[in-house]
Formats: structure tokens, sequence, C-alpha cells
């Protein structure tokens, strides 16, 4: 009879050890974070040269975009895998993109890059 009574209490703790529980914010996976917001603001189109590329960060010598508030010269963009994926990174490279501005901070993110 002992046994029963020892063998239930044990159990009924596994069952409150293992059950749901809230997760630490340490314990959450990379997957679980919310995904940076989307930007809404317009496209430009331009062109220019690749100065060097770092990662998803490319810096661009380029024409400028005057409907972006955007003079003639050197800026740096943040890109994306699937801009990257199909467009050339070497430096030197003559490039036709379109980009708009970051939709968090400053900044300008790369929308379509293409060789020309």
């Amino acid at each position: 009879m002992k046994f029963k009574v020892v063998f239930g209490i044990l159990a009924v703790a596994a069952l409150v050890g293992c059950g749901p529980g809230g997760k630490s914010e340490g314990s959450k996976s990379p997957a679980a974070q919310p995904a940076p917001p989307i930007s809404t603001a317009p496209q430009h189109e331009t062109q220019g040269v690749i100065a060097s590329v770092e990662g998803q960060v490319l810096t661009l010598d380029h024409d400028g975009a005057s409907a972006a508030p955007l003079a003639a010269g050197r800026t740096v963009f943040q890109a994306y895998g699937d801009v990257l994926a199909e467009a050339p990174l070497e430096p030197g490279a003559r490039v036709t993109f379109k980009f708009r501005k970051l939709a968090v901070g400053e900044g300008w993110e790369l929308t379509e890059m293409r060789g020309r």
C-alpha cells in the first residue's frame, strides 16, 4: 500500500514538472523572433558601380535619385539574400538597382539589382 502512495506522488510530481510552462526570453529560438517590419516606402531606380561588398551590406557609387532625396555619390545599402542571389557581386561591376528607405532606422535597402 505504501508503494502505491509513493508511486502516485512521484507520478503527480513528474507530470507537474513536465507540464506546459512559460519559457524564458533566452530560450526562444531565432525562428520565434518577430520578422523585421517591411518598408512601405516607394521604390526608386538608378544605376551605379559596386564599390564593396561585406556580407549583406553593399557600398555603391551611384547616379542618385532626385525623387528619393538621394544625391549622386557613395551610399551604403542593406541587401537580403533574394536580391543578392542573382546579382553580380564583384567590386567594379556595373549595376542597375531599385532601392527604398529602411522601415526602421536610417538608411536604404536594395529591393532589386541586376548587371547592366
